[in-house]
């Protein structure tokens, strides 16, 4: 079975997730649950509701997505750095707006010296806005 190729984009950065089944991709939902401590009882859990979903997923940005691999990450940077939400897409699914919380790179060089290819590796944040979904 050959090694497809999903692409995707942040905002207007596209990049590719290598794999049918990429084991770089992980989503993390979870619950706020505070547990009241009772005076010679159980203690008693409160559900505060959910908390913002993390998503994790290494990307490779090279051409053709990009044909300067090292601006696209600096673009990435600075998206990082300002907090801008930006919508996350992979395939044709819109997974919703997130920011960047961490993100590492790897780069990969050409004969030249020049970088040919990054693999980055995003720690993304969901911001809220139901508007986008519908």
């Amino acid at each position: 079975m050959p090694n497809t190729v999903k692409f995707g984009a942040f905002g207007e950065i596209p990049f590719e997730i290598q794999g049918i089944n990429p084991k770089s991709y992980r989503e993390r939902l979870s619950r706020g649950k505070p547990k009241h401590r009772i005076v010679n009882g159980y203690p008693l859990i409160e559900d505060t509701g959910e908390n913002e979903r993390v998503i994790e997923l290494t990307i490779s940005i090279a051409y053709p997505f990009s044909n300067d691999p090292e601006a696209t990450y600096k673009r990435l940077k600075r998206l990082m750095d300002d907090a801008q939400p930006q919508l996350l897409v992979i395939g044709q699914e819109v997974l919703g707006e997130f920011t960047i919380e961490e993100m590492e790179k790897a780069p990969e060089f050409a004969p030249d010296g020049s970088v040919r290819k990054l693999t980055v590796s995003l720690k993304l944040i969901e911001v809220r806005n139901d508007d986008i979904l519908r």
